[in-house]
Parts: C-alpha cells; structure tokens; sequence
C-alpha cells in the first residue's frame, strides 16, 4: 500500500501551496486528538469529549475530502490512509477506558465514509474530466465539419460562378447567332423576298443580312445551257468542238 501510496503522489506536489495548506489542517487535526493526552489528561467519555471527538472526525472528513478534490484519488487516498493510522492509538486509548461496542462500530463508520468520500469525489472529477474531453472532442469534430462544409460551400460558389460565366458565354454567342424561321414573302417571278419593313431586296441580301450565311456566286447546268447554248448542251456539258 505505501508503494502505491508513494507511486501515486507526484514529487511536484510538494511545491504546491494548497498542499501544504491542506497537510497543515490534518496537522491540526492530530494536535487537537492528542492535545489532551500531551497534557497528561487520561480521556473520559464525557459530554465534552464526545463533542470534540464529533468535531475531530468533522476535520477528518474535511481534510480527506480537500485533499481528493483538489489533487485527486491517490492523494485523498493518502491523507485518509495517514489520518486513519495517527488516531488509531488514540482511539485504542480511548476505547480501553471508556469501552463500548457502538462507539467502535462509529469510528469505524467514520472510517468507511471517509473512504466512500475519497471513492465519490474521485469518481465525480473523473466523470467531470470525461465529461470535459468528450465536449472537447465534440467541438473537435464540429470544428472540422465546419471547415469541410465551409470548404464544400466555397467549391461551390466557384462551381456557381463558373456556370454562370458559361452561361454568359452562352446567351452572348446565341445573340450573335441570326437564324431565319417563318414564312418568308418571296416575288414569284422575280424571286425579290419583302422584310419586316416592306422593303424587297434579293435572296442574297436579306438572308446575309439574317444570317451568318455568305453567298460565293457560280452557275448551274441548266443555267449553262440556257445561257451559252452554243457552248454548252441542255445539262451543262460542253460541246464538241466544230458542232454548232
């Protein structure tokens, strides 16, 4: 037991003040159980006596459950272990001069809800401790969710404005794309076709100007014959030489 007493103490605890502030209440706690007996006053089961003895296990209690709070499980576990062996000689004097069996069966209650004291308030800090790293972890993760929806939002904001500027690009390049639908007026003689205005114009000129459509002129076959006929037979082919 003192090995793991010993073993469950840091060396650093010495240093700290409250330590030391604590350690000097159970001081005053041994003092004030054997004030008496440095005096040479044999105790005696008196009013008085019980009553201190009421307010010595008070200090007791107190000082284990300080020390459990503050510093934790070995700790607290020390200074009851400690406490508990300097008031057994007293108790052994005073139980042998004012003997009796529920007084013994208190001090060992006492005892026992010093180390349930120890074994709560530790349980209490450690389920505090989970407690406070499980919250932790819990902000951890939405932390990091954060940064992966922020991350995602961004990706698609920039997806969004990207979209939006082929759109654009879209709706430009359909703008300057002319097509022609509908019924178009046309001469039937002339072949002239009437615009939106009442103007005739040719075939050439009203579908460039609707169009991106661009004319590069030649001549049919049947056109050929018609126009050249000495050159030409009625489906565009030339003519042998010398045949008129």
């Amino acid at each position: 037991m003192l090995s793991y007493i010993r073993s469950g103490v840091p060396v650093n605890l010495y240093r700290n003040r409250q330590f030391w502030l604590i350690a000097g209440l159970g001081l005053f706690f041994t003092v004030v159980v054997y004030a008496g007996l440095i005096q040479g006053e044999a105790p005696v089961g008196d009013e008085l006596q019980l009553t201190l003895f009421a307010l010595q296990q008070a200090v007791f209690l107190s000082v284990v459950a300080l020390a459990t709070w503050r510093f934790g499980l070995s700790v607290g576990f020390f200074f009851w272990a400690a406490l508990g062996a300097i008031t057994i000689p007293y108790a052994t004097i005073f139980l042998s001069t004012n003997w009796h069996p529920y007084l013994f069966l208190e001090m060992i209650i006492i005892g026992l809800i010093g180390l349930a004291e120890v074994g709560l308030i530790n349980g209490y800090e450690q389920g505090k401790k989970r407690l406070l790293e499980y919250q932790q972890l819990l902000e951890d993760r939405v932390r990091d969710r954060t940064k992966e929806l922020t991350q995602s939002n961004l990706a698609l904001e920039r997806d969004i404005v990207e979209r939006r500027r082929v759109e654009a690009e879209l709706r430009e390049a359909l703008a300057q794309v002319k097509t022609l639908s509908g019924l178009l007026p046309i001469c039937a003689n002339c072949k002239q076709i009437r615009d939106d205005k009442g103007y005739w114009s040719s075939v050439e000129k009203y579908i460039s100007t609707h169009s991106e459509a661009e004319f590069t002129h030649g001549i049919c076959p049947e056109c050929l014959g018609k126009l050249y006929p000495s050159y030409y037979g009625p489906e565009g082919k030339r003519k042998p030489a010398g045949n008129k």
